[in-house]
């Protein structure tokens, strides 16, 4: 289906209909705007919510899906439904919740009757029934001891189904617009999830899981591009900084209702249903105005361009208004025309220079993806309370967050990305050389390198986006975060390596984050550059600044 061409003209009602260049400078257009008027702070508050959304609910698995105290029913001693977790009668070693292999094995009583600490036999043998500690998740639920596969099956499945979402959404982003791609994925995972509460077994949510991360798995891109794309160049690092923050603001939510409501099917109910007030957008969000822009849709970009100028009481220049009022428009040439109508993935085929650099990207972001949640399974569980715990390792990103926001501007999106990599590789790779008797250097290199990488996964946004063109921009970015999916996913097998050669996974760590930090040289800077808005001018960002933007005045729509 081809998209109809739309301008201020009216056009001969005759097929096919050339198409045409709108002929608006999108980067002017946008800097005569402003970046902080009421349309800017409206658009904010609005992509906030969003942001806060995904920090609450894009990894409810941790805790729904989390690890309960279990051990196994004594049938000569206790109904199968007793409430008594801790009996005084029960062997110590058939309760040592530390060893998971003793969870599933129990002791038999040596007489009939002999419930009592000394009346059991040395003998363990395995067993069928089991009590849980707690009933807050779904292992006391769906009856999970002993199987912890499938336990940890849910955050895996979780992580196969952002694979599967970020092509299919980032095609609808660049393809029907930042806004459309927005509603639909905020509003489907509030539907979808919510049907969580309700799953009667394992397998019922376990699809439903992966339904709802399809849906909702491109929420935080699509919000991200539509912000970048209504600044102007000189914000984009404040707009990663924000939405960092915002993101930490939706982490600490989600433990503080997952501690208030900790039965999982009471959080389903409480945190899942408010995003279908996400439908509000589709009145309250404006489209991203350079998208609309690069889709010859000039008509519908002048109508918001112009409530946005008269909300923020600003008043655009005459070129700016004769480009917006102009009814003559140029047709594009044939060759431009053909080379437009070519599908997407042929044009990023056809060019070496894309092509390289989203296969560099695509590594960048299986190492943020492997070694920020390696580290984060590979860490030792912090004694007290879950919930408060994770609500500290959350708060952590911050310190990376803001980082970012000081030194990208000041130093480039290169070197600070090649610092905060390398610094992570060697402090991963040096944990492995710390002795035991050092334990609070190990735990130092830990945090160094832990928020070395969220640093590198903020960043790393940003950069992957302005290295990619406007009419491809979500979809390349994407099929990065697809790729990355892969490190997510490799990630918790990492304690079972670590059974079997201990410091290997730190290795591994390490030396993702240096290649990462190497492949960085290869790519050129952004900072200071317009965002390219077709693939032509992605490709000439490599080269010297002056020729660049004198390429991009001469080629932009």
């Amino acid at each position: 289906m081809t998209e109809k061409p739309t301008s201020l003209a009216s056009q001969p009602a005759k097929p096919p209909q050339p198409k045409l260049s709108c002929g608006v400078d999108a980067d002017s257009v946008l800097k005569q705007l402003g970046q902080a008027g009421r349309f800017h702070l409206r658009v904010y508050v609005l992509v906030a919510f969003a942001a806060v959304q995904v920090g609450l609910l894009h990894t409810t698995y941790i805790f729904l899906a989390g690890d309960v105290p279990y051990r196994c029913v004594i049938p000569e001693c206790e109904a199968p439904n007793s409430t008594e977790f801790y009996p005084k009668w029960l062997p110590s070693r058939a309760v040592d919740v530390d060893l998971r292999t003793r969870r599933c094995m129990r002791a038999r009583p040596a007489d009939e009757g002999a419930c009592h600490a000394e009346g059991f036999g040395e003998h363990l043998e395995l067993c069928d029934q089991w009590l849980y500690a707690s009933k807050d998740t779904i292992v006391a639920e769906f009856n999970l001891a002993c199987q912890e596969w499938k336990r940890t099956l849910v955050g895996t499945i979780h992580n196969i189904g952002m694979l599967v979402s970020l092509p299919i959404l980032g095609y609808i982003s660049d393809r029907w617009g930042r806004k459309r791609a927005l509603i639909l994925s905020c509003t489907l995972v509030g539907a979808i999830g919510t049907l969580k509460a309700f799953s009667v077994s394992y397998e019922m949510y376990v699809i439903i899981e992966f339904l709802e991360t399809i849906a909702g798995a491109s929420a935080f891109p699509a919000a991200y591009i539509l912000t970048i794309e209504l600044l102007g160049q000189d914000k984009r690092v404040l707009t990663t900084a924000f939405l960092g923050i915002v993101l930490v603001i939706g982490g600490l939510s989600f433990a503080l209702l997952a501690k208030t409501f900790s039965y999982w099917r009471t959080f389903i109910l409480i945190a899942y249903p408010p995003s279908l007030l996400f439908l509000s957008y589709i009145y309250l969000l404006p489209e991203s105005i350079r998208w609309l822009l690069s889709k010859g849709r000039k008509e519908e970009a002048v109508e918001i361009i112009m409530r946005a100028a008269k909300m923020n009481k600003v008043t655009l220049s005459e070129e700016t208004m004769r480009q917006l009022t102009e009814e003559k428009v140029k047709p594009i040439d044939e060759k431009t025309e053909s080379k437009e109508n070519e599908g997407l993935w042929m044009q990023v085929v056809r060019s070496p220079i894309i092509m390289t650099r989203l296969a560099i990207c695509s590594w960048w972001w299986i190492t943020c993806t492997f070694v920020f949640y390696g580290l984060a399974i590979n860490s030792v569980s912090l004694a007290g309370d879950k919930y408060t715990n994770y609500m500290l390792v959350v708060s952590v990103e911050v310190i990376a967050v803001v980082t970012n926001a000081l030194v990208l501007d000041k130093f480039g999106r290169k070197r600070t990305l090649l610092v905060a990599y390398t610094v992570c590789g060697i402090a991963c790779v040096a944990i492995t050389f710390v002795p035991s008797t050092m334990a609070w250097l190990a735990t130092l290199l830990y945090l160094l390198g832990k928020i070395a990488i969220t640093q590198a996964f903020s960043g790393i946004y940003m950069y992957t986006s302005e290295l990619f063109p406007t009419h491809a921009r979500h979809s390349l970015l994407g099929f990065c975060s697809m790729v990355g999916r892969i490190g997510s996913i490799v990630a918790p097998q990492m304690p079972l390596l670590a059974i079997y050669v201990s410091w290997l996974p730190s290795v591994l760590f390490g030396a993702t984050a240096l290649v990462a930090g190497a492949l960085m040289l290869t790519t050129p800077e952004t900072l200071n550059t317009r965002l390219p808005d077709t693939i032509a001018e992605a490709e000439q960002l490599a080269r010297p600044r002056r020729m660049f933007e004198s390429n991009q005045m001469t080629s932009r729509c």
